[in-house]
């Protein structure tokens, strides 16, 4: 990955030296630290791994780090309005506050795009889809462990930087639609974590993951209606037991945000509702309520089977809120956000639904051209499974943490 990341920066070095005047190129990038305080309770202690059943004392602990959200770009256009867009993350790309590597290199973006005319532009390679665009504004604890960051896993569903290949359509200021035909295939995953399938045959699947999102503009407010769906299916899948079993696994969220401004007040929000987001890739974070085993590893936001070895379809939902006021250099943001999954107990026609939250603050401030400091002091709930495990005939509870510390973001 390091080899990519010098070849990487060597392209597109050779890019401003060699193209035809006509053309333009920016480069730039923003570096961010982390310096926290993060406490955890016994129950949470033990939910991540940071503490022994035989020990189970609370968690606490400073830490100081670069995350990979630290980025590196190069952004190049032409006079035909063709244009090109690399970004690399640097920094931890894993683990939580026992990790202290800080030296890797991710592709965050890599796309190109032509604007045929006004109204319609072409967009191939990687990046976001048009999918749930908002994001609350909470950036501290990307590697805390536990995967904080835009408030997954309490709120926020992102749907992930994927190769695809987009229409867009714009008509006129109002709004635009954007349809995105997206890669279906590789690891599920949650957070940073690879997740086993509940499907242990051989993927079959045709038909692309579909995102559409149609931003809507009307002055002060913004209004962003968008969908996604998608329809996996495997050949030869089995239990363990050898029984043929349902292998179509079908997938989709709605989610509808908007976000207004009404002098230095501003107010975000977004809500997503769905079914089985385990099996699709994504970001919706590393909490209980994303990705709490409810046996044969399946996630409770995940497809799995019950006692007839029938699929069940995990319900979730998730929202978050952000208030801010700007005056000055300083921006305060109130934060809360909530997500929930049902689904059945693995092999059971058992309920079982996990409840997580957030609600904190996030205070950036502008020091300087370039230089901006962000405290920020949350306190997560990780809910506890609201009926017993039939293996086990007990509930788990996986309590509660806060992070609190600030951030330094330097910009060019």
């Amino acid at each position: 990955m390091k080899k990519l990341f010098i070849v990487g920066i060597a392209a597109l070095l050779l890019v401003v030296f060699t193209v035809p005047a006509m053309a333009k190129v920016k480069m730039g990038g923003i570096i961010f630290t982390d310096f926290y305080y993060l406490n955890r309770d016994s129950n949470n202690a033990q939910r991540y791994g940071v503490t022994s059943a035989t020990d189970p004392t609370s968690y606490n602990v400073t830490a100081i780090q670069l995350p990979s959200i630290t980025r590196l770009y190069g952004r190049w256009t032409n006079e035909d309005n063709v244009g090109m867009y690399i970004e690399f993350g640097v920094g931890q790309t894993g683990g939580g506050t026992d990790n202290s590597n800080d030296d890797g290199v991710t592709l965050r973006h890599a796309y190109g795009w032509w604007d045929v005319n006004p109204a319609f532009q072409i967009m191939a390679g990687k990046s976001t889809t048009p999918f749930s665009p908002l994001s609350p504004s909470q950036l501290m604890g990307t590697r805390s462990g536990s995967v904080n960051i835009i408030g997954v896993g309490y709120g926020n569903f992102y749907a992930g930087r994927f190769t695809q290949v987009r229409g867009t359509f714009k008509f006129g200021k109002i709004g635009r639609v954007a349809i995105a035909l997206v890669d279906p295939n590789g690891k599920l995953s949650i957070g940073s974590d690879p997740v086993t399938p509940i499907t242990l045959g051989t993927n079959n699947t045709k038909i692309p993951r579909i995102d559409v999102g149609v931003p809507l503009y009307f002055g002060p407010v913004s209004v962003y209606p968008s969908f996604c769906y998608q329809y996996q299916s495997y050949d030869g899948t089995q239990t363990p037991a050898g029984a043929q079993v349902d292998n179509n696994v079908t997938s989709w969220i709605g989610s509808l945000g908007a976000k207004a401004g009404f002098g230095g007040f501003g107010i975000a929000v977004e809500g997503n509702i769905g079914q089985n987001w385990a099996n699709m890739r994504g970001l919706f974070g590393a909490s209980p309520s994303a990705n709490f085993s409810i046996g044969n590893s399946a996630p409770i936001s995940g497809a799995v089977l019950d006692q007839a070895n029938t699929i069940q379809n995990a319900d979730v939902w998730a929202y978050w809120v952000d208030l801010s006021y700007k005056f000055g250099v300083v921006t305060p943001h109130l934060l809360w956000g909530q997500q929930r999954a049902k689904n059945v107990w693995a092999g059971t026609s058992d309920d079982v639904q996990i409840t997580t939250r957030m609600v904190g603050v996030s205070i950036p401030i502008d020091l300087a051209k370039g230089f901006r400091i962000r405290p920020e002091f949350m306190w997560y709930d990780d809910g506890e499974t609201d009926s017993a495990n039939p293996a086990t005939g007990t509930k788990t509870d996986f309590g509660s943490y806060g992070l609190y510390g600030v951030q330094f973001q330097i910009t060019f």
